[in-house]
């Protein structure tokens, strides 16, 4: 009686199993575009299916982990780190990635987890995947967020149930939830140029077959989907950088002549647009492997930077016509880019970054000469991350006053701060107060 040939085990792709090991790494609290970049998934052929796949998944993961957890026994977050990772990946194909067949979600999945020393945890993720695919999902299985908003905003928005209840607080219900919805899509890419303007880097790049055109209200080019940014940087001297963050080097607006000591400079963006205006800027920043890349940046523009490794809040100057500052923050501006960013930060996170901003904005002010200027910014949306932070350190240093730097009027409050907000612009979140020392 012949015997019935056993069918070869079924393996993951390379782009799921690449996929995975990147999402394994933000579980150990490695940044998600750190993870990204160290990968081999930007040079992959399927680099763009890769990154749906990847931040497709950290970003829904609220929304994800309410599903699984109708079918799980127990809460999503307590299951091992590898059954966690194929759990979440196979639901995000079912439910997200119209072009991923059902039954491939699933047997992917689960030949996912057998490479790994969990496999003997395959039979639960089959189950429930199976369930996922045969209850679907919509939103009439979230919370009513005309009854419980928060809720809402935390599941199905996919966002930390302290961070929307805080949003509903300061900003109103309506903001609260577009920017819980903004924060849910795929942003833009932008190139600054440094050199020229914008209007005659997209016509380089256009005339190189990499679309681009002029965003509006801000001097940088949006990339057409598709366009590599590294091909752009070849083609176009310039920084992979958000329109908020170029407005924020706008607004600075240093005197003409002057050196900008920049004392949070990594990753370099700001400090490299802002040679175009200044005599030179002063790159510091404490961490030695992040300056790492503003030595990059300058090679490849042979800007005119120096750079050294220094904590903000004791400036490498004695005395800098203009210092910036764009502090640590929670960044809860920049969530639609850099979703893992939700749920790394947690209101204690807050409470401690609010007092490294005081101290550096106290250290930062001693560089700053008579007639000088101080620039505060974040890429923050909190209240006391910005106008807050700001407010403070005048009340107890009455020789600064606000000055409004350049930048189109509809970002600029009635106090001469820099706001932007993604709901209203499309762009990242920023807030930057331009203060001027007076001369008396």
């Amino acid at each position: 009686m012949r015997r019935a040939r056993r069918r070869p085990a079924q393996r993951s792709s390379p782009e799921r199993l690449l996929a995975a090991s990147i999402l394994e790494q933000v579980e150990t609290g490695r940044r998600l575009d750190v993870a990204w970049e160290a990968s081999d998934a930007p040079s992959s052929p399927r680099r763009a299916w890769i990154r749906t796949l990847v931040y497709g998944t950290v970003r829904l993961r609220g929304r994800i982990d309410s599903v699984l957890e109708r079918h799980c026994r127990g809460p999503v977050g307590e299951l091992d780190p590898e059954v966690r990772t194929a759990l979440r990946m196979g639901a995000y194909q079912i439910l997200e990635m119209d072009g991923v067949p059902d039954y491939a979600a699933v047997s992917q999945s689960v030949a996912q987890l057998k490479a790994t020393r969990k496999r003997a945890a395959a039979g639960l993720v089959n189950a429930v995947l199976r369930k996922v695919v045969a209850s679907r999902y919509g939103r009439h299985l979230f919370p009513d967020p005309a009854e419980d908003l928060a809720g809402y905003l935390e599941t199905w928005g996919s966002h930390p149930r302290w961070m929307v209840r805080r949003w509903i607080r300061h900003f109103g219900p309506r903001v609260a939830r577009e920017l819980v919805d903004v924060n849910n899509t795929e942003p833009a890419v932008y190139l600054r140029p440094v050199g020229m303007d914008a209007a005659q880097a997209a016509d380089a790049l256009n005339r190189a077959d990499l679309h681009a055109s002029v965003a509006k209200g801000a001097e940088v080019c949006r990339l057409r989907p598709g366009v590599d940014p590294g091909d752009a940087l070849r083609v176009v001297p310039g920084v992979i950088q958000d329109p908020a963050a170029s407005l924020v080097a706008d607004y600075v607006s240093p005197d003409p002549g002057s050196v900008v000591a920049d004392l949070c400079a990594a990753p370099g963006g700001k400090a490299m647009a802002l040679t175009d205006s200044a005599a030179g800027v002063i790159a510091a920043d404490r961490s030695r492997q992040r300056l790492a890349r503003v030595s990059e940046a300058r090679r490849r523009l042979a800007a005119r930077a120096w750079l050294v490794v220094a904590d903000a809040r004791f400036p490498p100057v004695r005395e800098a016509g203009t210092v910036l500052v764009d502090v640590p923050c929670t960044g809860t501006g920049t969530l639609r880019r850099h979703p893992d960013g939700r749920w790394r930060v947690s209101e204690r996170d807050l409470r401690v970054l609010t007092d490294v901003q005081r101290q550096i904005l106290r250290g930062a002010a001693a560089a700053v000469p008579r007639g000088g200027l101080l620039v505060y910014a974040t890429c923050a949306l909190e209240p006391e991350e910005n106008w807050g932070q700001v407010k403070r350190f005048l009340a107890r240093h009455p020789d600064f006053r606000v000055q409004p730097g350049k930048a189109p009027g509809r970002f600029l409050d009635s106090r001469g701060c820099l706001v932007v907000l993604p709901l209203e612009s499309g762009f990242d979140g920023a807030f930057a107060a331009r203060l001027r020392r007076t001369e008396g």
